[in-house]
């Protein structure tokens, strides 16, 4: 009887063992899964960030061969461009890339385009007609900024008034700009551009806008008439 008392004892210890090292094994498994799952999240969102750029540009663009005229018209047609980004990216621009604005007489503001279109007359670029377009352009900005007091319009954006670049369609920098199309079109031409990011390998990644420069041919000069977003 003594014999059979003590083997129960014995087969009760064993059996506690046993379940308490199933018990620790099924912890190690649960927290080793934890761990893989987090693991795999982080992952995930690495994966995501990189899917999420290429979903909204597009590959890089090959290169294009020009005959030495057309060289000159693609220089024209981008030369805009690479001074408005290359100023927009600036963190304290000199170099004003739109109307300026002053203080007036009796609280007034000032509306004042010259320092802007002389900065865009040293490219030797731009046509007046591009000029008049971006007076249009403008216009209603211009006309409502006019009209406010110089203590209203500090620290706002206006009515009518891009609360971003508008050539770059963006509030943050541009890293570059590239030629995508050049044509001929009867008397004019037409170069087609797409703004670009890159990325720390210096990858290019274009997006789906593109920009169409009108380039003429002035008083000898080929010149930029015109400047349109193409969106899709």
């Amino acid at each position: 009887m003594r014999k059979i008392f003590i083997l129960i004892i014995v087969l009760g210890i064993l059996s506690c063992n046993n379940s308490e090292n199933k018990n620790k094994t099924l912890q190690k498994e649960q927290e080793s899964t934890e761990i893989e799952n987090r693991v795999n999240e982080e992952k995930k969102i690495i994966v995501n960030k990189e899917e999420n750029i290429d979903s909204i540009i597009e590959p890089i663009k090959p290169k294009l061969i020009f005959t030495d005229l057309e060289k000159e018209i693609a220089e024209v047609g981008i030369s805009f461009h690479r001074w408005y980004i290359k100023n927009t990216n600036e963190h304290n621009p000199e170099i004003p890339t739109d109307f300026e604005v002053t203080e007036g007489k009796n609280d007034s503001c000032i509306v004042n385009y010259e320092p802007y279109f002389k900065e865009l007359r040293k490219l030797g670029t731009i046509s007046n007609s591009f000029l008049d377009k971006e007076k249009e352009r403008t216009k209603l900005c211009a006309e409502t900024i006019s009209n406010m007091k110089w203590s209203e319009y500090i620290g706002v954006i206006p009515e009518n008034c891009d609360d971003y670049l508008y050539w770059t369609n963006s509030q943050d920098i541009t890293d570059g700009v590239d030629i995508v199309e050049l044509n001929k079109e009867n008397d004019y031409w037409t170069v087609f551009l797409s703004l670009f990011m890159s990325d720390k390998n210096g990858q290019k990644y274009f997006g789906n806008d593109k920009l169409k420069v009108t380039v003429i041919k002035e008083n000898g000069k080929y010149l930029i008439s015109e400047i349109n977003w193409i969106i899709k």
